[in-house]
């Protein structure tokens, strides 16, 4: 059996003195033998294969990656903040555009009130002038 940490799940085989047995992975949470594929325990569904968000690579502690050096915690943390600005960004845009057309249906009487008074001045010189 190999060293076992407080994170880490003891890799063995099933049985010792049976060759060809399939090797397992003890929970460290509940000590059940689960398959050497298994990524959740299968009693408790503590988490016996970590993947990292960075590069992906599996193993078997989970706090930072053994290949990138990722620290988990701070990536998703980071992670999560990215994705609050963004949600306020798309919120601030959806705001400053309902306000936009909240503006143009306010003023729309003036607008074109004043497009219609424009039109009708231009025809009434215009019809003047052709009069004379």
């Amino acid at each position: 059996m190999s060293h076992v940490g407080p994170n880490k799940p003891a890799v063995s085989a099933a049985d010792p003195g049976v060759t060809g047995a399939p090797p397992v992975v003890k929970c460290p949470k509940c000590g059940r033998n689960n398959p050497l594929t298994s990524y959740f325990c299968i009693t408790c569904h503590q988490i016996l294969i970590h993947r990292c968000p960075k590069c992906w690579h599996e193993q078997r502690a989970g706090a930072v990656c053994e290949k990138c050096g990722t620290c988990f915690a701070l990536y998703w943390e980071q992670a999560f903040e990215r994705a609050i600005e963004e949600e306020n960004r798309i919120w601030w845009a959806k705001l400053a555009a309902g306000t936009q057309a909240f503006l143009q249906l306010l003023f729309l009487p003036f607008m074109s009130l004043g497009a219609i008074l424009r039109t009708l001045f231009t025809r009434l010189f215009a019809l003047r002038l052709s009069n004379r």
